[in-house]
């Protein structure tokens, strides 16, 4: 299991219920640790009945919050993905992915780990090296880097747009 505390993130995770935030974070953490979630690791993590695991895993995938692979198993939780995506994060040692720079960024941050980021400006594509120290110092390769963020509807995911 990963030495990586996750503690910071469930401050954030208020409109989940109970039962959301635990398969949630049970698949973040085993996202974290380079490991696909099936839903009976999940539901042995989160101490929750398979059934009503697989019924949330539905319903989160279903709201963008997670991506399902076709074997049923988690890839993707809370912004940090398995699958190769535009925003790599070297975290924990190991080499994962973000679905959009906020996640990027906001994941070290929430738990306060070193992280180096490879990307691309959205904008004009050059390639981006960021650097984080403990989840607050920042390096950048570009001096003026900066995150947009464009909301095209309150409550909608921000990912492709970052």
């Amino acid at each position: 299991m990963s030495s990586v505390r996750t503690e910071g993130l469930e401050e954030h995770l208020h409109s989940l219920s109970p039962g959301e935030q635990a398969v949630g974070l049970a698949a973040f953490r085993l996202i974290l640790d380079g490991t696909a979630a099936s839903i009976d690791v999940i539901a042995d993590r989160a101490g929750l009945p398979r059934d009503d695991v697989e019924s949330i895993v539905s319903q989160l995938a279903q709201r963008g919050l997670i991506v399902v692979d076709s074997s049923g198993d988690v890839v993707g939780s809370w912004g940090l993905s398995l699958l190769p995506m535009v925003h790599r994060l070297r975290i924990a040692g190991r080499d994962l992915y973000t679905w959009c720079a906020e996640d990027a960024i906001g994941i070290p941050a929430a738990l306060d780990e070193d992280a180096t980021i490879s990307s691309r400006c959205f904008q004009c594509g050059e390639p981006l090296t960021i650097e984080i120290c403990a989840g607050h110092d920042a390096r950048a390769s570009a001096p003026n880097v900066r995150i947009w963020l464009v909301e095209a509807e309150i409550g909608r995911s921000i990912v492709g747009c970052t």
